[in-house]
């Protein structure tokens, strides 16, 4: 009996600390600015796109920018000290590339952005709680 004791209480103590969002912001996160951003997943899905498409740097005056699969997309966001994340004024240049559809699919992504949270190397964009995108640090060699 008191193994069973012990495990429930082990198994317990485990989820709280896996669960704990202040234990999750660890000192070897990533900053949000200064990091450059490559998108790895969105919309559940994981996407095949080179290492030069869809990369974004974020500034400390609240703007953003790089390229989606071949135009400049740019826009301003604005975070909160609970994780708090919006995007507006996105925008990017028009050249007709074969991925437009997901620059447009992106975009879509980033205005409907409610929050955020940064995992190690990991950027999630979250909408009300659903997974939308995931970006990746891009490592510098």
């Amino acid at each position: 009996m008191r193994n069973v004791i012990t495990i429930i209480v082990a198994v317990v103590v485990f989820a709280f600390v896996a669960g704990c969002c202040a234990c999750r912001k660890g000192k070897n996160n990533l900053p949000l600015v200064g990091t450059e951003w490559h998108l790895e997943k969105m919309m559940e899905r994981e996407l095949n796109i080179s290492p030069e498409q869809f990369v974004f740097t974020f500034s400390k005056d609240g703007a953003f920018g790089g390229v989606g699969a071949c135009n400049r997309m740019m826009g301003d966001y604005t975070v909160t000290e609970k994780g708090g994340m919006t995007f507006g004024g996105v925008a990017s240049t028009r050249r007709m590339c074969p991925d437009a559809e997901l620059e447009t699919r992106f975009a879509q992504v980033l205005e409907s952005t409610t929050h955020y949270e940064i995992d190690g190397d990991m950027l999630l964009l979250l909408s009300k709680g659903e997974l939308r995108a995931v970006l990746k640090a891009v490592s510098k060699q």
